[in-house]
């Protein structure tokens, strides 16, 4: 391991650590947003934690560490991955507050004066708003609801719909960074950002909104980044069941604000399963994927599965995880009319059944337009609506 140091005589109120791994043609303007930062210079650390080469990073990163007026620190290290290269980060963090932001993507100018300028005394993540970049176009991030009541500040054992999946528009407060750590093995391809907030929101619940912090997220045509690509790698069916959200829900004791956070991220395997991304090798994957999944929503409320707010998360998906947690029937309904009715075993008196699926495996039987409603049992039977409620914060 090498390092380059850059200290100021001040001692930072940020520290910035950033994995950088096979990103040459982003860091130009990453680093010219880090230089384009409101807040005094002098008070800003960059971490640089260069997670192996496999191109002109490395080189990139020492000469703008040598321009620029920032205090960096240039890390050098095999590759181990994302997880491993921000633990080490954190260890060289001097700042009160560690951000993660990504070396593809793009901080505005007052993104971490605005950050440190919302803080309340007792919070431990200050959270900036991201905008999602794509085709040259701005949208809003699917939770970008959390926002339009201004700053705020939430606690989630109250509000366990304040969902936060990733750290790179975060700031965290260096004491309670420290005692948490991001997941270092690398078979499960994505939500590690998740079990390191869920750590932190397990130690501290509190957290400020903070939407004049525009953090500008980078989804490359190509597909070809971490979270894009990762639903083409087995890891994401098999090991992400059980070393990451098994393990996240475990350690928040299965709080309402964490099975939220499963649920939301639920609905895109959803979505991507019925699409057909699940590949196909290794062998058997579709069968154990589905016998991990049963495994994994036997953790979750049927309350919240439910009545959770998440549009993705479809009402054929709700009553799929019902069926998967041994519901003999769910019925799915509009306008207080049963339009769907998921059942273990197909009616013998319906004709309009047929075998729900998910993936290429049966979870059920579905029974559609009037025979639905007439074989419905009522009583007991769960209820989904087809659309869910729109998610909203509650404002003190």
């Amino acid at each position: 391991m090498r390092v380059l140091k850059r200290w100021g005589r001040t001692e930072p109120r940020v520290s910035l650590v950033c994995a950088v791994y096979g990103v040459e043609r982003y860091l130009p303007r990453f680093f010219a947003s880090l230089d384009a930062q409101d807040l005094p210079h002098e008070r800003l650390q960059v971490v640089l934690v260069l997670d192996g080469a496999c191109d002109n990073s490395p080189a990139i990163c020492r000469e703008w560490a040598k321009q620029t007026d920032i205090a960096v620190q240039v890390v050098e290290v095999g590759n181990g991955g994302q997880g491993r290269a921000r633990n080490i980060g954190i260890r060289e963090a001097r700042g009160e507050w560690i951000g993660f932001p990504d070396p593809d993507d793009v901080l505005e100018p007052g993104f971490l004066k605005a950050l440190l300028g919302s803080r309340t005394r007792g919070a431990g993540m200050l959270i900036g708003r991201t905008i999602i970049q794509q085709d040259g176009r701005d949208k809003p991030h699917p939770l970008d609801f959390r926002f339009e009541h201004g700053v705020l500040e939430v606690d989630v054992k109250r509000q366990p719909v304040a969902v936060q999946l990733s750290v790179h528009e975060c700031l965290v407060w260096a004491d309670l960074a420290r005692r948490c750590a991001f997941p270092e093995d690398r078979g499960a391809p994505t939500f590690e950002d998740a079990c390191f907030v869920g750590q932190v929101r397990r130690l501290n619940s509190r957290a400020v909104l903070v939407p004049q912090a525009v953090y500008h997220y980078e989804k490359r045509s190509t597909g070809d980044s971490a979270v894009q690509s990762a639903w083409a790698k087995p890891g994401r069916y098999l090991e992400q069941m059980t070393t990451r959200y098994l393990p996240y829900l475990e350690a928040a004791g299965g709080a309402e604000w964490a099975q939220q956070a499963v649920l939301y991220d639920l609905g895109w395997y959803f979505m991507n399963v019925d699409k057909g991304a699940m590949p196909t090798e290794p062998e058997g994957i579709g069968a154990e994927h589905v016998r991990l999944m049963r495994g994994l929503v036997a953790q979750l409320d049927p309350r919240l599965v439910v009545t959770c707010p998440w549009g993705h998360l479809s009402a054929s998906a709700r009553a799929r995880i019902l069926l998967m947690q041994g519901w003999e029937e769910v019925a799915v309904v509009k306008d207080g009319k049963v339009v769907e009715l998921y059942t273990a075993a197909a009616p013998a008196e319906a004709t309009s059944t047929t075998p729900a699926n998910y993936g290429t495996q049966s979870v059920g039987f579905v029974t559609v337009g009037a025979d639905a409603e007439e074989t419905y049992s009522g009583g007991h039977v769960p209820r989904v609506p087809v659309w869910p409620r729109m998610p909203r914060l509650v404002v003190p």
